[in-house]
């Protein structure tokens, strides 16, 4: 047999069908009295001739499944899922909301610096107007990845800019995101080629959750005629709760896509300035004030009890901590006692993990789940989680 491309695709042979095929070439030359046993110079070879012809059969193989996105790799995939009009998402930088005050009305030039207490940058991106007071600016770390600077300690500005009286960061800040994994892309690619048939609000979440940087998104909407108690929101309002993303980007996708007479809802107020041409070649502007919300993080404090299954054998409760804290949660996601067992296992099997508890106060524990707020998310930090190691 030799390797065929069918209706059915790439068909290669064996070692072991490569293997006989030159031994039977060999004796077709030699006669068949020829010794290919392993130990002769003949048989090996063979044997080095077949392991580089099964090497290239297996390439061939790799390369025609390769064609296929569900099963493509690496830069393969990188040019596949370019068909479908994506791109797979790259290493983020982290991101902060902060409060730059003024005394005068100016324009904020892009690369304005800021240094947190620990010595990280932080950068704007883009030119922005500020006005008199208090301005809402969102600073990208200079390095990407999962930096982090908790609340009010982005407050010494390296470039000093005249106007400029004082920036804080009200909320920590938002830690970047590896790049894309190729399981992620190929899951993206596969949604992509759904049907696409949105509501408004679904049209808008879609328009968020492409911004650069966002890594998260809930939206409530309240349709009705009347208030809604669940959400605390007015007649004909939307809510949205958004996780990264630049400040003027959502607003200016907010102003754009929502309806008029929709109210919004949010604490994070922002004015999008939409420039329209008159006939006459002269342009007027029309103001959008728009505004939305940012999620609040709740620390999960996590209690655990592993027991040895060897005596001699200690568990590694560093590594336990460090793949607890790696579990990512949504906006309002609830937390599940039993579905952190996983993580707990991803890091070793040389114990046995019992009581595990969950609170978000410290105080009150749960071995079931836990609710969280319709913007909050669940945080994972090391220093909340209490291991009792048990030897036998």
């Amino acid at each position: 047999m030799t390797p065929e491309l069918t209706v059915n695709g790439v068909t290669v042979r064996t070692f072991d069908e490569v293997y006989a095929d030159l031994e039977s070439q060999y004796k077709a030359i030699y006669g068949s009295d020829i010794d290919l046993s392993q130990n002769t110079p003949d048989g090996q070879k063979i044997g080095i001739i077949a392991k580089l012809m099964i090497d290239m059969e297996s390439f061939g193989l790799n390369l025609y499944s390769q064609f296929d996105p569900d099963f493509s790799q690496g830069e393969v995939l990188n040019k596949i899922v370019k068909l479908a009009g994506i791109s797979r998402s790259p290493a983020t930088k982290s991101q902060v909301d902060v409060t730059i005050t003024t005394d005068r009305n100016l324009t904020l030039t892009a690369g304005f610096t800021v240094e947190d207490e620990n010595g990280n940058l932080w950068i704007t991106s883009v030119d922005r107007s500020l006005l008199l007071g208090d301005n809402a600016v969102s600073l990208l770390a200079e390095n990407s990845g999962a930096i982090s600077a908790s609340a009010g300690t982005i407050t010494t500005p390296v470039t000093i800019v005249l106007g400029v009286q004082s920036v804080a960061n009200p909320a920590g800040a938002v830690q970047g995101l590896n790049e894309e994994t190729d399981e992620l892309l190929r899951i993206r690619r596969n949604r992509s080629l759904q049907r696409p048939a949105y509501s408004t609000v679904g049209s808008l979440f879609s328009k968020l959750v492409n911004i650069s940087g966002v890594n998260d998104i809930s939206i409530y909407e309240n349709a009705t005629s009347t208030h809604d108690d669940t959400f605390d929101l007015a007649p004909h309002s939307i809510w949205a709760v958004v996780e990264g993303g630049a400040i003027s980007d959502i607003i200016e996708t907010i102003a754009k896509e929502k309806t008029a007479g929709t109210g919004l809802k949010g604490s994070t107020l922002g004015t999008y300035n939409e420039t329209l041409l008159r006939s006459d070649g002269s342009s007027f502007t029309i103001p959008h004030d728009m505004k939305f919300d940012r999620p609040a993080y709740t620390a999960m404090y996590i209690n655990l009890t592993v027991t040895r299954k060897d005596s001699a054998v200690p568990v590694d409760t560093d590594l336990i901590k460090e793949k607890l804290t790696e579990v990512n949660f949504k906006i309002n996601q609830s937390a599940v006692v039993t579905e952190l067992y996983g993580a707990i296992y991803s890091a070793g099997n040389s114990f046995i993990a019992t009581v595990l508890e969950i609170s978000d106060d410290g105080i009150a524990y749960v071995n079931s789940s836990l609710d969280n707020g319709l913007k909050d998310i669940f945080t994972v930090d090391a220093t909340n989680i209490d291991i009792t190691e048990i030897i036998p």
